[in-house]
């Protein structure tokens, strides 16, 4: 990281950034339904809200000069005991988006490793998330793997899209 950037957990005033965050990195990855995108934003800034009164859901935001520059968040998930996971409860990482000009200085490293830290901390058996082509090596660094999931959506709006992010470069390792 070129300038210092400082992670912290995000507070409740942070809400608005992190629902600006997760709706430009749709964009990002090629999302274009403007309806779709606006609908998006009550929505999950209210799941937010919820999840994190629940105590289910945390974030974190990467700040330079007191400027919000990324974020990341962490959702806690009860799922049916597995023989890899024998608590049914996993961790699951979303939403990690850093800004264009701050991107490739380390920032997304950084808030992934917060996530994990305290995923791990606090017992998680399992961490997941959904990757954009674009992040794919970051994650891998992690240790995260590919695994069999497979999904059906009923929803045909939903259906028809798939992130068009570039394709992975060796530039996305560097982050």
């Amino acid at each position: 990281m070129s300038a210092r950037t400082d992670i912290r957990m995000a507070v409740e005033a942070d809400l608005t950034t992190l629902v600006d965050f997760r709706e430009q990195m749709f964009r990002d990855m090629g999302w274009t339904d403007e309806t779709r995108l606006a609908e998006l934003r009550p929505r999950y800034a209210e799941y937010v809200r919820e999840a994190a009164r629940r105590g289910e859901f945390l974030a974190w935001i990467a700040e330079r000069d007191g400027v919000a520059v990324g974020g990341v968040g962490l959702l806690w998930e009860r799922v049916p005991p597995t023989v890899r996971n024998l608590s049914g409860r996993q961790a699951y990482v979303l939403a990690v988006y850093v800004r264009p000009e701050a991107r490739l200085q380390g920032i997304a490293h950084a808030l992934l490793e917060a996530a994990i830290e305290h995923a791990r901390a606090d017992g998680a058996d399992v961490i997941s998330l959904h990757y954009s082509p674009a992040g794919k090596g970051l994650y891998e660094k992690f240790g995260f793997s590919v695994s069999p999931e497979m999904r059906l959506f009923t929803d045909p709006q939903s259906a028809a899209w798939a992130p068009e992010a570039p394709t992975h470069t060796a530039a996305d390792d560097a982050d």
